[in-house]
């Protein structure tokens, strides 16, 4: 009878090893889990950041280059009113304006492909903020189970007392 109570006590004591080794292997992985899942947020958010700022610049560009077209313009204006003997000055004009035209064409198809890249990057954002959420919903869900395991722990240890005690009073005998 001795030999059964000890080979369940030795049980008992391998059950609460395997379960505090599986707690802490669980929560180093959580941990990883999350410290890659921010490592990833931080480098998509420099990325937005970098986009953003050449954005900015390439905004500017556009619109120095927008205020020159209005310019020229301003000036084709002036020259047509002198379009007698100046003919030649209004031709190499226009071949500017046309340069120019070329200029904001490939300018806003720069743009519109720097928006692509914006919208590519803020759906990158996006999924990883719903990796971030899902992996907190796991995290909170570990820590329940880890809970539940310790209340376990606890509630084994107080039977594990009470049988002890129980032997003590049956060898008293």
């Amino acid at each position: 009878m001795a030999y059964m109570k000890k080979n369940v006590n030795f049980g008992f004591f391998l059950l609460l090893i395997a379960t505090l080794i599986s707690i802490a292997g669980l929560s180093v992985y959580y941990q990883t889990t999350f410290k890659d899942l921010y490592m990833d947020y931080k480098l998509k958010l420099d990325d937005l950041k970098n986009i953003s700022s050449t954005l900015s610049t390439e905004k500017a560009k556009l619109e120095q280059t927008s205020q020159e077209l209005d310019i020229k313009e301003e000036r084709e204006k002036e020259l047509s009113t002198q379009y007698t003997g100046l003919k030649t000055e209004k031709e190499k004009i226009e071949a500017e304006k046309a340069s120019l035209q070329k200029q904001l064409t490939a300018k806003t198809s720069e743009l519109q492909q720097k928006k692509a890249e914006l919208f590519t990057a803020k759906k990158n954002l996006a999924t990883a903020q719903t990796e971030l959420s899902i992996s907190k919903t796991d995290l909170a869900a570990a820590m329940t189970t880890i809970s539940g395991l310790r209340s376990d722990t606890n509630n084994l240890n107080d039977e594990i007392d009470k049988l002890k005690a129980d032997l003590a009073a049956c060898q008293s005998t």
